[in-house]
């Protein structure tokens, strides 16, 4: 048996997208390593993406680049939720405590590494997963977890797609911060700080809560209802957004699960509208999920999945392109289409037609200081049409324009070319159903429309 110490990194770093990621200076945004411009972080969730075998993987990451994702979430070890192996029978990690990574699993992972770097995505990479009933962390003591998160740390250290996740529902009331936060501290030792590292908390909490303090944390996640029944449905996950926005120390704060999606047949403004929603509340990414792709049926391993969590297909392979999956790239050409590391929440620019829950909100979204009427541009995402008033006098122009934005197509259409700042801008209900994006901004700076 081979120590994991003695395994040698992953040499894959030619084939990763881009040069890597950092925090943004602002600490509110994840950017380009080199370039340090912002990157958008639009995940699919594919926990159980180790029951498949490499060929299938491919089919999986080309139709997860094609659809405009640029990362992958992976368990390296899912059980007890699904197979502790592999689709080669191959265990993540072996010795009596299991703290040793397996060679040949981890020339498996490597593989799925390299795939996501071809495909342009980077890949998250968790750990385990944490629970008495759904995951093994609490099998550990806080020393070999330390050990086995410096020893995944050391094997992808610089590999520039790969982000390190402690571990899913890695929070209390599942297991203790003394065992995460050594596995934490490990994989950023592991990986001398030139990887981002993460951890995803329980369902309807946010890491800032637990572990905002821990050194090793680089931006915050956040888990909001899951499953998809119809109750979650009216969870208000951009609230848990909100709050890891508002957190000390302030870090980026992404969405990392929330309601998945089920079949082939669900009104897709289910996800746009929790997609848009979080955004504009501060998050620097999103992560859409379907029961079917992080079960990746039929290798589903427990009953008690299917309960809550229903794919609604028969194959992984018929959920690939459903309708919410061609909508949700579009909220990146929206924010590629302004200054985004600028970007802050803003409530108050919404001045009437506030509706009273997720179905009728206006979320809103502009650049500049909170508190300073220095914007350049605002956004408001209307989840259903209703008549609204905004506050314009955030923005520091004389002229304006304004146009609507579909998050179903990512198509625009213009409001008003050219008008005066007046200080309030009045939007009738707009006769097309469904969500909208409107956004205002300064005449002068001749932003290019999203397309």
């Amino acid at each position: 048996m081979v120590s994991c110490h003695s395994i040698p990194r992953a040499t894959i770093a030619k084939s990763t997208p881009g040069n890597g990621l950092r925090v943004s200076a602002n600490h509110r945004f994840l950017v380009d390593a080199a370039t340090g411009a912002p990157v958008f972080i639009l995940a699919d969730t594919a926990w159980n993406l180790g029951a498949l075998k490499l060929e299938e993987i491919e089919i999986y990451l080309k139709s997860r680049a094609d659809h405009g994702f640029n990362t992958i979430m992976f368990a390296l070890s899912f059980a007890p939720q699904a197979e502790e192996k592999n689709a080669y029978g191959q265990p993540a990690y072996l010795g009596a405590d299991k703290t040793e990574l397996n060679p040949a699993y981890f020339v498996y992972c490597d593989a799925v590494v390299k795939k996501c770097a071809e495909h342009g995505l980077y890949v998250m990479l968790y750990s385990m997963w944490a629970g008495p009933k759904a995951g093994t962390m609490n099998n550990y003591t806080a020393a070999q977890l330390g050990a086995l998160g410096r020893a995944l740390g050391q094997r992808y250290r610089g590999v520039k797609n790969v982000i390190f996740c402690v571990g899913g529902e890695a929070s209390p009331r599942y297991i203790e911060p003394e065992r995460v936060n050594a596995l934490g501290q490990g994989l950023k030792e592991g990986c001398a700080g030139e990887n981002l590292v993460t951890v995803h908390p329980v369902s309807e909490n946010s890491t800032a809560k637990f572990f905002g303090s821990s050194p090793w944390l680089d931006f915050y996640l956040s888990q909001a209802k899951s499953g998809n029944a119809a109750k979650n449905t009216a969870y208000d996950a951009a609230a848990l957004v909100a709050g890891d926005y508002r957190a000390a120390p302030t870090k980026p704060a992404m969405m990392a699960e929330h309601r998945y999606e089920s079949g082939t047949a669900e009104d897709p403004l289910i996800q746009r509208r929790s997609l848009y929603q979080c955004v504009f509340a501060g998050g620097c990414g999103y992560a859409y999920g379907h029961n079917a792709l992080w079960q990746m049926t039929p290798h589903t391993a427990q009953p008690w999945m299917l309960k809550g969590w229903t794919p609604g297909v028969e194959n992984w392979r018929d959920a690939l392109d459903t309708p919410a999956v061609r909508q949700l790239h579009h909220v990146k050409t929206l924010l590629d289409s302004h200054p985004d590391l600028e970007r802050i929440p803003d409530q108050s620019v919404v001045l009437a037609g506030q509706g009273a829950d997720i179905f009728t909100r206006v979320q809103a979204t502009r650049d500049g200081t909170p508190g300073k009427n220095d914007a350049t541009y605002l956004m408001a995402y209307l989840s259903a049409p209703q008549t609204v008033a905004l506050n314009t006098s955030v923005i520091a122009a004389r002229m304006l324009r304004a146009y609507w934005f579909s998050p179903e197509t990512g198509s625009t259409e213009p409001i008003q070319e050219q008008f005066k700042n007046s200080g309030m801008f009045t939007l009738e209900k707009k006769p097309q159903g469904g969500d909208w994006v409107v956004v205002i901004e300064d005449a002068t700076k001749n932003y290019a429309r999203p397309h």
